[in-house]
């Protein structure tokens, strides 16, 4: 995971030093057909230790506390990511020529823990296939309320299609850690930060970028 420098958090305000509350690392697999068309995602994120730990508790897993999970446990692990509220966007987000590309709910999910990591990793579908060419198709990973930060771990990976790269772009934290002052600075005092927090996390997001030659 990619920290925040040490400056950073010496000029946000105290109020910003709870966001974000989950970390994750996030990895994408672009899938494309014989056209070059994007037709889905494999999206992995793995969770930072705290997070996890809390998970464990609430899922009532290794009680014992030898970091192995029984088959049972495995079980009721899987998909405790995936119970998604009305509304939410999985975090990701698709965008070709600066437009919205429509993807689909999550569907294949997995969950595991190893080496004392916990991962998931899930599908989703992009609704109406997409060729790509020169223009890139972009993927971002986000949180809008910047509660959970992504961190996209490079390689992205590219399957199907001909002639395809994909290559992932970090973010601009200084313009980002700028734009999060500027939105904080707009509270009175005293005011519920942490309730109304600003919707920033795009201005973290790092990115994929996907591009084709002629198939």
């Amino acid at each position: 995971m990619r920290p925040l420098a040490l400056v950073t958090l010496l000029l946000i305000p105290a109020p910003a030093l709870a966001h974000p509350h989950v970390w994750i690392d996030t990895r994408f697999e672009v899938i494309l057909n014989d056209r070059n068309e994007a037709t889905a995602l494999r999206i992995g994120w793995t969770y930072d230790d705290l997070y996890a730990l809390l998970i464990f508790g609430d899922l009532s897993l290794d009680p014992d506390g030898d970091g192995i999970l029984t088959a049972e446990e495995e079980t009721r692990l899987n998909g405790f990511d995936m119970k998604w509220i009305e509304g939410f966007e999985g975090d990701t987000y698709v965008l070709m020529d600066g437009k919205p590309i429509a993807i689909s709910g999550p569907r294949d999910w997995t969950a595991s823990w190893r080496d004392g990591k916990l991962s998931s990793t899930h599908y989703r579908d992009i609704l109406t296939p997409v060729a790509v060419g020169e223009v890139p198709l972009v993927i971002q990973a986000y949180d809008p309320g910047y509660y959970a930060a992504h961190v996209i771990l490079p390689p992205a990976v590219v399957t199907g299609g001909t002639g395809c790269v994909a290559q992932v772009f970090e973010a601009d934290l200084d313009a980002a850690d700028a734009a999060l002052q500027a939105a904080l600075e707009e509270f009175a005092p005293g005011a519920d930060v942490e309730g109304q927090f600003p919707a920033v996390g795009a201005k973290f997001s790092d990115e994929v970028r996907v591009t084709c030659g002629a198939p």
